[in-house]
């Protein structure tokens, strides 16, 4: 058995989890330890394959996992629809029973979704969350698992900005980075916000959504994806794998990044939006604070006024948007770019910076290793003194 920690990598993976993921991997080559050297620690991402981390615990490796979020979708007839009978009928119970409500949304999440996320987090030795949201999510299920925070970060890209900043017919540009497949990304507000500034309050916004697929969640109106696709104010680029090229352009040439996500644990899209210059407006929702900080401005929210269940997959039912403070919020960060600007610098010289992340993880993993190693001493130490004393 080796020494060290190792990364386990599945390249065949494709979120922006992933993304990050793969870049913090090349962050660790130098420190990292080949896995085939049978390291004393490897870390994992939460979507590599459960046989892997059994195969590593089999050999009595300490395994680290890096864990996002949860579903935690409140019962309705969208969600209810996606069980089969029995199931549909028992968890429909908690739309008849308040009392019932939570235990039985507890189980039909499980059943989902969270399984697999909980079969794994039971393997492991250490949890890495990506944010004080994840990490709160989480503690009511695994109250004493040893666990570390560390937010995503990315590569600042400040001298490129620098060299993009000409108005366009004195537009206001933003930016979003497109997610149809769950309702809790809130684009369709983002959407009928810019509409209304645009439309209501005569204000120069134009919107550029990267990644876009033409599909919208099922709750969300048809006029939306007229407005997207025809609006002359909103521009859409369609889905991308790395940021180069068309996509990298756009984040250069925007003036903020805007996002509405709702209980996200981690969005990476808004640490890559940031590592290309681009301060943010939207919610102080989820792990959203942790990544942006004082790096533009955030309207508070509390992920808990309703309850841990809410809207998330399924509904659109989501508390309305303050637009004239969300709208305040966009002028004054467009108002005073440089000082915006110097604060994002900061955020990665302090936090966001690829290799501070990369250093934050190495550091977790050879303390892991260290135990591993110390474990192993202890029990050869022991099975000597029993020897000696038979």
């Amino acid at each position: 058995m080796g020494n060290g920690f190792g990364v386990y990598f599945d390249p065949s993976k494709s979120t922006s989890g992933q993304r990050f993921f793969e870049a913090l991997c090349r962050a660790l080559a130098d420190q990292a330890t080949p896995l085939n050297q049978l390291p004393a620690a490897i870390l994992f991402n939460v979507s590599a394959p459960k046989k892997a981390i059994l195969m590593a615990k089999l050999r009595r490796q300490k395994v680290a996992l890096r864990i996002d979020g949860l579903y935690f979708d409140r019962l309705s007839p969208a969600f209810l629809a996606t069980f089969r009978w029995p199931l549909r009928h028992i968890f429909s119970l908690g739309l008849k029973y308040s009392w019932a409500h939570d235990f039985l949304a507890h189980l039909a999440n499980l059943i989902a979704c969270n399984y697999t996320a909980f079969a794994r987090m039971l393997l492991a030795d250490w949890i890495i969350y990506q944010s004080e949201f994840s990490q709160q999510l989480h503690l009511r299920f695994f109250p004493k698992k040893p666990h570390t925070i560390i937010v995503n970060g990315s590569v600042y890209h400040p001298e490129e900005k620098s060299n993009s900043d000409a108005k366009v017919n004195g537009e206001i540009r933003l930016a979003t980075i497109y997610d149809g497949w769950r309702a809790a990304k809130r684009i369709h507000e983002v959407i009928d916000f810019v509409r209304w500034a645009r439309e209501e309050k005569n204000l120069p916004v134009h919107l550029t959504i990267l990644g876009y697929t033409g599909i919208l969640p099922n709750c969300v109106p048809a006029a939306v994806k007229t407005l997207i696709e025809t609006a002359s104010y909103i521009r859409t680029l369609p889905r991308f794998t790395s940021f180069t090229g068309e996509v990298r352009d756009v984040l250069l040439e925007s003036d903020l990044y805007i996002t509405f996500t709702y209980k996200d644990p981690c969005p990476n899209a808004v640490v890559e939006a940031m590592a290309h210059g681009l301060p943010v407006v939207g919610l102080g929702s989820g792990g959203v604070p942790d990544i942006v900080g004082d790096a533009g401005i955030l309207l508070p929210v509390d992920d808990f006024a309703d309850g841990f269940f809410s809207p998330y997959q399924y509904e659109c039912d989501f508390r309305p948007v303050d637009y004239e403070q969300m709208l305040q919020a966009l002028l004054t960060v467009t108002s005073d770019p440089e000082t915006f600007r110097a604060r994002l610098r900061n955020r990665f010289a302090a936090d966001l910076d690829l290799q501070i992340v990369a250093n934050r993880y190495a550091s977790v993993m050879n303390q892991l290793a260290d135990q591993r190693d110390q474990s192993k001493s202890q029990a050869t130490s022991e099975v000597s003194t029993q020897g000696r004393t038979l």
